[in-house]
């Protein structure tokens, strides 16, 4: 039996998109988990950032009381894409109320994080635009001037031991 030759071309497309997708693609995230630390002591309630030293998608993780943190790309706590990146750390001013006046003592984890993932960026701009009493020093938050770098996949837990005298 013989295959039409539209149809020898119709396979041959879809078997090279298949490869195409395949091949080349971003990659699947990478499980990253970490500390941060200040002067020795865990940073608890900090957002790390990872963002690509080229192009590519940026991962972000909350620490938690311990200064341990997760980093989420696509699905929370999936890690990051395989690459260099430069490492940003903020610690927000607390929400004092939750979006749509949720009151934040009632409000999940998983929904406070998601709130401060999302904040509105006039928000965040007005947020960084205050006196900011964060303990963590500017040159953390600014992807042009931290210090920080890693690439994922890491050799074992990222240590990120911060100084506020440098």
């Amino acid at each position: 039996m013989r295959i039409p030759k539209r149809w020898r071309h119709v396979c041959l497309f879809l078997l090279a998109g298949l490869l195409a997708v395949g091949c080349g693609g971003p990659g699947k995230p990478v499980k990253v988990e970490g500390v941060v630390t200040l002067d020795d002591k865990p940073l608890p309630g900090a957002t790390v950032t990872f963002v690509p030293k080229d192009k590519g998608r940026s991962a972000s993780g909350l620490t938690e009381s311990d200064g341990s943190f997760r980093l989420t790309t696509f699905r929370t706590e999936d890690g990051a894409l395989p690459g260099e990146y430069k490492v940003i750390i903020v610690v927000p001013e607390p929400l004092e109320k939750g979006v749509e006046g949720r009151n934040p003592e009632t409000v999940s984890d998983e929904q406070k994080y998601a709130d401060r993932m999302t904040m509105i960026p006039k928000a965040r701009k007005a947020a960084h635009k205050k006196k900011s009493s964060s303990p963590v020093p500017a040159i953390y938050g600014d992807a042009g001037q931290t210090p920080l770098r890693e690439v994922v996949p890491p050799d074992g837990k990222v240590v990120l031991p911060l100084r506020t005298k440098h």
